[in-house]
């Protein structure tokens, strides 16, 4: 790399540049906080990773590469070799962040339940404090930054300021980020919010370097409606099925062998609107399935309603071909599920329902978990608590749903609502006994049926025996300890 430095340096926290070698990892490693030893995180949760960076960086060094910047131009490297990229050419330090300030759904969560700060924020902040000291080598760089996090930092220019970011881009922003990276290094400058342009999905670019987690998108956007979601209101679009295959392509050139295909909803690939088009996807599958090395399909997403496009024959062949021969026998799937009452849910301005009586939605979300369960997935439901409007009484309809389920293989995840448009984030306090009821509910049966889900999926990934242990044996006392905070919490609640 040039001494002098990397006109344009991409890099992003450490979370979201490790090597994760499963989609759950991830997930579990962007689930710490700082009670969890850090030596864990830097060496077992969340290892440093050789040469992926997270999708939406990599969509952006595309899209710099294709519009004026060349290969020598551009930069995408790990926090730790930021030293060897910025320099006295350096002019742009883009920063990608998934929690640039703790407040998303999982983060407050997690720091509810068990103490500390969400290691997603602090990550951030050593970033940052990094690359401040790195700026005296580059005293013309301006840092920007961009990723699903930034939603955070709109409302909260004080904080914008102390982190050291001069602008903030918002959303997607293909069609015009080399524009505005252009203007910044020329030194135009510009308002520290920088409006990213989208693009339509036939244009966006093929990634030129593997991603974290081997991430390809199949669609992007939602439109459900949902007021928690920044996805909410983005009308759902489809990657072509070359795009998302060249993808696929350059992460297993890099050696990156199981692929997560994500999406707001996967199972509405290649549809319209609410409805689902099975053959687009299944098609889109067996396509995938015909490239050589390819090992096990992820995804994260899918919406209930979506199940109940596919037929039981559509939803077998679907988890057969995410499986390949990897053998993993327990593929999972997010579901949106939210509130066991429907009444409750349509007033946050979901779509989720579809046409789906708000007096049925409990019943129908598990009926569809049963037919995931018999075609093979192991179903990973998502609970919403302290949205607008709950009452007690909706928290005693979820503890009884899960109550309903919990013999059966599946994982269910309480999360705090939280909201986007700068209101107070529920914290602690504001989870009453029956929240904290319907919490320890859902991880007696996250206890059972997680660790066996993280050793399958991680042997069916390749994951090297001894590592697999060491997963089992932490999580086993993570196990212990979390059983003793929420049997405290429960305590101090109902005093």
């Amino acid at each position: 790399m040039n001494s002098r430095g990397a006109p344009v340096v991409l890099t992003a926290d450490r979370i979201l540049m490790a090597e994760h070698r499963t989609l759950f990892a991830g997930m579990v490693a962007a689930a710490q906080t700082t009670t969890t030893p850090r030596i864990l995180m830097d060496h077992v949760l969340a290892p440093r990773g050789r040469h992926t960076a997270p999708m939406g960086l990599r969509r952006i060094e595309a899209a710099l590469l294709g519009d004026g910047f060349d290969a020598d131009d551009v930069a995408v490297v790990h926090g730790d070799a930021l030293p060897d990229a910025i320099g006295p050419n350096t002019r742009i330090i883009g920063v990608s962040a998934g929690e640039a300030c703790g407040l998303g759904m999982n983060s407050t969560t997690m720091t509810a339940i068990s103490g500390g700060e969400i290691y997603a924020r602090r990550l951030v902040r050593e970033l940052m404090e990094r690359i401040a000291r790195l700026k005296t080598r580059a005293p013309h760089a301006s840092v920007v930054m961009g990723g699903p996090g930034t939603w955070q930092l709109l409302a909260d220019d004080e904080l914008r300021r102390d982190l050291g970011v001069d602008h903030v881009v918002t959303g997607h922003a293909e069609g015009n980020v080399a524009r505005l990276f252009h203007r910044i290094a020329d030194g135009e400058g510009g308002p520290p919010i920088l409006h990213g342009e989208p693009i339509s999905a036939s244009q966006i670019p093929s990634i030129r370097g593997p991603s974290t987690m081997g991430v390809v998108e199949l669609s992007r956007g939602c439109g459900m409606g949902c007021t928690y979601c920044t996805m909410g209101r983005v009308p759902m679009q489809h990657l072509p099925e070359e795009t998302i295959l060249a993808d696929v392509e350059t992460n297993l050139a890099a050696g990156v062998r199981s692929i997560s295909a994500i999406s707001e909803d996967m199972l509405r690939y290649g549809a319209n609107g609410r409805d689902t088009n099975p053959e687009a996807l299944l098609g889109l599958l067996r396509a995938m399935r015909k490239l050589d090395g390819l090992g096990l399909v992820q995804t994260d997403h899918a919406n209930v309603i979506s199940v109940a496009g596919f037929s039981d024959d559509e939803l077998r062949e679907l988890r057969e071909l995410m499986v390949g021969d990897t053998g993993c026998e327990l593929p999972w799937i997010n579901l949106g599920v939210e509130a066991a009452s429907g009444e409750l849910l349509a007033r946050s301005g979901s779509a989720k329902l579809g046409d789906v009586d708000p007096a049925d939605w409990g019943d129908f979300c598990a009926t569809q978990i049963r037919r995931l369960i018999r075609a093979g997935f192991l179903p990973m439901a998502s609970l919403m608590m302290g949205l607008p409007g709950e009452r007690p009484e909706h928290v005693r309809a979820s503890v009884d749903w899960v109550e309903a389920l919990a013999h059966e293989p599946l994982t269910v995840f309480p999360v705090l609502y939280a909201p986007i448009d700068g209101a107070a984030t529920p914290g602690r306090r504001d989870l009453t006994p029956a929240h904290w009821e319907l919490i320890d509910r859902c991880y007696d049966v996250n206890f059972r049926e997680v660790p066996r889900m993280v050793w399958d999926n991680q042997r069916a990934a390749g994951v090297g025996v001894g590592r697999r242990m060491l997963m089992q044996m932490l999580g086993r006392g993570q196990i212990v300890q979390w059983k003793m905070l929420l049997a405290y919490h429960a305590w101090r609640s109902a005093r």
